[in-house]
């Protein structure tokens, strides 16, 4: 079978690792560095005035001479509309930075192996959103990897961890508690290893399902190093009147001997540390570290015991049935295992490199991708048995959404006006694949394309939540009047990222979607309807949509009927309990509508092209709705948007919902300047400007 490979793209250190099946062992791959070779890669980047970019350990020695071309920590920014500071000219994107950690990892394992490396399964912090998992995806392609999925780290060390102490975990709920150098995650997961093998040879499903998680993707061992530096800088002022940090060079010179007093301080009460070029030398305590730091440790004991709390609420899993797994390189330090065992009554689970469990985690799932390929486990003594194997399948690991997610609708607020707001579809916790449904109706005759905005975020108030993306639903049946309705599924995929599918309800035709997620205007021109494709038929025991009522034409509403709550998707096998679905919050009646410019977004300069992606992101999967959440669209008058400029045969129309009370209407706010023009909301203009003011922290100020 072709080799798969796991990545470990972290913000400090990046790691890729095999299966070995020959001697059934995961092996990171060596990786050059000034020193040697070691088996974690500085995720550095330098870009020399010519020549190629360099990543590693040459890049991050380079500060001390050259700071203003070196990027570190470019995972803290993956998914955000950022561009870092200009570089001959040119500002880059995340994934265009994290596009050569990539590569260097990729060309260092060819290199090893002798032969090229494409297919990969890739590690992501568990509390990375939908943009930030599909950033990830984009930089892998764009370095020529193959992505046969997205693992959230904590799965990747569960894994790991399952598989090489299997016994010790049967019956068991792991809380895996992941500090890295840039991103803390705290997950519950309940490991299902089979306990027994009846039969020689036998092969079982090793699964892991989440049932509840926490985290802070600006939260790592970067931010102890601050605190070092700091306190380094305070007490060299206070000794010699002298704070290395205002110059980059020294600043560079302090924040490498910090990370490595950092670590010395995991081992002894106190180091020396050299403050700056000019040789000045201070003593710093481990009391004094970690005194200083408590605030940041009290940060992950926080959204820990949370993550107890919810376990015990919704599960009924207590502390006394739970195990605690620590990886990531910044639990190394006395104060974290210090904290877990203080506050769960035992010492946590150790393994021998908790900086390399996430990266041996994937290598495990992408080798046991493959159907045919399948692990030993060990056996009582350690040693690996031939007749007790398992196998991890596409449904092995079933994960929770870590974000709600809502489309923008227009209704009036408490003072009458037509505002935007963030309607929940997809709630917090949701299982990987459990679908949502909701019906939009088109507002104009003739409209052929119908654009969506979503929201990451359970507050009603958009301004409140992260801009996840545009979609637009093209090749509406032509010549039709308004009213048209459309269903629309969403749900995330098993790589973390949203996917959907629309159906032409009139004709029962499914409908193609096109994804805009950085606002670069990419899929925005105008193309010709695409064949349409019949849809699957309903199921005969799916619930129709919820219908709240449509206005009348005289501006005066109906009285509505409560709206029904919709029935609970039946749960999948694998899937654990999950707490009550949140419900959007009950809309209220909108006037007639018309084109309504959207909450102001961060303008963002267009991303330069990149290498065509081998799976489109992401793929439509034709499959029934597993629950209807109801949307209706009010009818607008068409005088009012031609009077705008708008034009009625492409619009793209905003969702708007109802309220189930009668409100009385009120006059129709007049149009925007946008509006007047006749902007679309995914086809205003970007400045570029604006990205000015987005300062880029220097390259010693790691995220």
């Amino acid at each position: 079978m072709t080799k798969r490979y796991g990545i470990d793209l972290g913000t400090t250190y990046s790691t890729i690792s095999w299966y070995d099946e020959s001697r059934q062992e995961v092996k990171p791959l060596p990786l050059e560095s000034e020193d040697g070779e070691t088996s974690s890669l500085r995720s550095v980047v330098y870009y020399p005035s010519d020549g190629q970019p360099v990543v590693g350990e040459v890049a991050w020695n380079t500060r001390k001479q050259d700071p203003d071309r070196v990027i570190v920590g470019i995972k803290r920014k993956m998914g955000d509309d950022y561009r870092t500071e200009p570089i001959d000219g040119v500002r880059r994107t995340p994934q265009e930075v994290s596009t050569e950690i990539l590569r260097v990892l990729k060309e260092n394992a060819e290199i090893e192996m002798g032969e090229a490396v494409t297919d990969v399964v890739i590690t992501v912090p568990a509390y990375f959103g939908e943009r930030q998992c599909a950033a990830t995806m984009e930089a892998a392609h764009a370095a020529g990897l193959n992505v046969l999925n997205i693992l959230s780290e904590p799965h990747a060390a569960a894994v790991a961890y399952s598989i090489e102490q299997a016994v010790n975990l049967t019956d068991k709920h792991v809380l895996v508690y992941d500090l890295g150098g840039g991103t803390f995650d705290v997950t519950l997961i309940k490991p299902v290893i089979p306990a027994e093998f009846k039969h020689a040879g036998e092969v079982q499903n090793l699964t892991l399902n989440t049932l509840c998680k926490d985290g802070n993707r600006e939260l790592g061992g970067l931010d102890w190093d601050e605190v070092l530096i700091d306190l380094v800088a305070e007490k060299c002022i206070e000794q010699f009147e002298v704070d290395p940090r205002l110059d980059p060079r020294n600043a560079a010179i302090l924040h490498d001997n910090c990370e490595r007093a950092k670590r010395a301080l995991s081992k002894k009460p106190t180091e020396m540390v050299v403050a700056d070029l000019q040789g000045h030398m201070v003593e710093v305590t481990r009391e004094e570290f970690e005194e200083r730091s408590s605030g940041l440790l009290l940060q992950t004991q926080m959204r820990m015991e949370q993550v107890l709390h919810d376990a015990e609420t919704n599960h009924g899993v207590t502390r006394d049935m739970i195990d605690i797994l620590v990886c990531g390189g910044a639990t190394r330090m006395p104060m974290v295992k210090e904290m877990i065992e203080r506050i769960m009554g035992r010492e946590p689970l150790e393994y021998r490199n908790p900086q390399l469990l996430v990266a041996c985690g994937a290598a495990y799932v992408a080798h046991a991708l493959d159907p045919q390929a399948t692990i030993p486990l060990p056996g009582p003594s350690g040693e690996l048995s031939e007749e007790s194997r398992v196998r991890i399948t596409e449904d092995s690991i079933t994960d929770i959404t870590c974000h709600a997610v809502g489309i923008q609708v227009i209704r009036q607020d408490a003072n009458g006006e037509r505002k935007p707001f963030n309607a929940v579809v997809l709630e917090r916790g949701v299982v990987f694949g459990e679908r949502r449904d909701f019906i939009t109706e088109t507002l104009f005759d003739n409209q052929t394309e119908v654009c969506i905005r979503l929201f990451e975020g359970d507050s009603e108030s958009v301004e409140e939540c992260t801009h996840l993306m545009d979609f637009r639903i093209e090749g509406l049946p032509a010549n039709r009047p308004r009213g048209r309705p459309i269903r629309t599924t969403l749900w995330f995929g098993m790589n973390g990222i949203i996917m959907g599918k629309a159906v032409d309800l009139e004709t029962n035709t499914e409908i193609d979607i096109h994804y805009d997620r950085w606002g670069n205007g990419k899929n925005q021109a105008a193309k010709p309807a695409p064949a349409q494709r019949a849809a699957a038929p309903a199921p005969a025991a799916e619930r129709p949509a919820i219908k709240i009522g449509e206005p009348s034409r005289n501006g005066s509403a109906p009285a509505q009927p409560a709206a029904a709550k919709p029935a609970a998707p039946a749960p999948r096998p694998s899937a654990p309990a999950q707490p009550a679905a949140a419900q959007p919050a009950t809309p209220v009646q909108p006037t007639a509508a018309k084109p309504v410019a959207p909450a102001p977004q961060p303008a963002q300069p267009a991303a330069p092209a990149q290498p065509q992606p081998v799976n489109e992101l992401p793929p439509l999967e034709p499959a029934a709705p597993a629950q209807t959440v109801s949307l209706d669209e009010a009818q607008p008058e068409m005088g009012d948007d031609e009077s705008a400029g708008f034009d009625p045969a492409r619009p793209f129309g905003d969702a708007n919902v109802e309220d189930p009370a009668p409100v009385n209407q009120v006059d129709e706010a007049q149009p925007s300047a946008d509006e007047a023009a006749g902007l679309s909301p995914i086809s205003q203009p970007q400045d570029d400007s604006s990205n000015d003011n987005d300062e880029m922290p220097r390259p010693l100020k790691l995220y």
